[in-house]
């Protein structure tokens, strides 16, 4: 089983611009509209973004995006032997290939500025625990 964890102020962020979009992609592109959320992405790291459409620029990206801790994308300068433990560990976690969930926005209602989000997957499935704030201290 592979666990990440998310802070909930980024993730609250991404939400609200999810919910506040007139428009909302699907998971690659695939399948109608279906309202608002966050996908939660395996590629170059493990993070969320939202769906929402016009995209919500990130610093020198396309979309913001907020990494599970543990697993940001590397930076450029890092030694290809980084890469490759790096490039392991998220495959450990996640599986070989890359993908985009979609968690829809109605799951994350309970998510509160002090809060945190953590994500469960397994072979077969996922699950979804937001913290409180006083909950998610006790780490």
């Amino acid at each position: 089983m592979a666990e990440f964890k998310f802070e909930g102020e980024p993730v609250l962020e991404l939400l609200k611009h999810a919910l506040a979009a007139p428009k909302h992609s699907s998971p690659y592109g695939l399948g109608e509209n279906p309202g608002p959320g966050l996908f939660l992405v395996k590629d170059d790291g493990i993070y969320l973004m939202s769906n929402g459409e016009p995209a919500l620029a990130g610093e020198g990206s396309r979309n913001k995006v907020v990494y599970a801790k543990g697993f940001e994308a590397l930076p450029r300068t890092a030694t290809p032997e980084e890469h490759s433990e790096f490039y392991d560990k998220v495959c450990c976690a996640g599986g070989g290939d890359d993908f985009a969930e979609l968690l829809p926005a109605d799951h994350l209602k309970a998510l509160v500025p002090g809060g945190s989000l953590v994500i469960r997957l397994t072979r077969s499935n996922m699950t979804i625990d937001i913290l409180s704030p006083a909950s998610g201290s006790g780490e």
